[in-house]
């Protein structure tokens, strides 16, 4: 059994980081049709036939950038989903952003997505600056990182709150991609700490596979993970009818974003991390599956 994937490998590992993002056409796997499966490279990866499961399985389509999506993916393999349940199809990529910043006066920063931390510059690395993370495992990999890490909220408006009572001192850097929730700089702009906004990444939409399309269009439910508002905007412009589907939201802004897109079902973590949104997710396959 194997992850599905679309044609496009849209992250390679390793030490080709600088094109992580870029399609891969010599990665194509082949399409099983009956089912739409589309197969992740893995060794010794056999097709197994649709008809051996005796009738159709629910999905889950994961449409996070590539390796975020795979390490989901992997989560929710732990817990016991099977992998030929899993659809990976990102609606968008992240590139890096040439970006002139002075760091010379910089006291701290700002990581709300460790999207920033694959793009740091090169002189913040092991610099043991003060780094104000969203997330325990984004603090995590700042540490890992060379920067003094703390874990100050798991979200983003929390951040703006807790920060001023652990520091009063700028100015501090949000290494941030161009699309945001919440803009740093301008909710710290009427505040005696100073914060400069410094985009270091990018969110490339990408169009969904035709095969995608079409198995969103059929009747049966499909349960979406989305992680961001990016996300949820971009699902919410396609030419779909989501009334069928199931969104699990990783917090209540982005619930509000598809009950907008019209989902049939919206259910939300009860914290906004990986594995709040598992812990949903597995009990959702259970009931469909049984």
């Amino acid at each position: 059994m194997a992850i599905r994937q679309g044609n496009r490998q849209s992250r390679a590992e390793g030490a080709g980081a600088q094109n992580a993002h870029s399609h891969d056409t010599s990665f194509d796997l082949l399409i099983a049709r009956p089912l739409l499966r589309k197969f992740v490279l893995r060794p010794n990866i056999v097709a197994v036939p649709a008809q051996s499961y005796g009738g159709r399985l629910p999905n889950i389509l994961l449409t996070r950038p590539h390796a975020q999506a795979r390490h989901f993916a992997d989560a929710l393999i732990a817990q016991g989903v099977q992998p030929d349940q899993i659809t990976i199809d990102p609606i968008m990529k992240i590139a890096p952003v040439e970006t002139a910043c002075d760091i010379s006066a910089c006291t701290g920063l700002i990581i709300t997505s460790a999207n920033a931390l694959s793009y740091l510059p090169v002189a913040l690395r092991g610099s043991r600056l003060p780094c104000y993370c969203v997330g325990d495992s984004t603090s995590q990999a700042a540490r890992a990182l060379g920067l003094n890490a703390y874990h100050l909220a798991d979200t983003a408006r929390d951040l703006c709150e807790a920060l001023p009572k652990v520091c009063q001192e700028g100015p501090l850097l949000h290494l941030r991609g161009t699309h945001t929730t919440l803009n740093m700089a301008e909710h710290f702009r009427s505040t005696p700490l100073p914060v400069e906004n410094v985009v270091v990444y990018e969110q490339i939409a990408l169009p969904l596979q035709a095969e995608t399309h079409e198995s969103l269009r059929r009747s049966s439910p499909v349960i979406l993970p989305i992680f961001s508002a990016r996300s949820a905007k971009l699902l919410g412009k396609l030419a779909l009818d989501w009334r069928p589907h199931w969104a699990v939201a990783l917090s209540p802004a982005i619930a509000a974003l598809c009950q907008e897109a019209g989902f049939g079902q919206i259910t939300t973590a009860a914290q906004p991390n990986r594995q709040a949104m598992v812990a949903v997710i597995t009990p959702l396959m259970d009931v469909k599956s049984g």
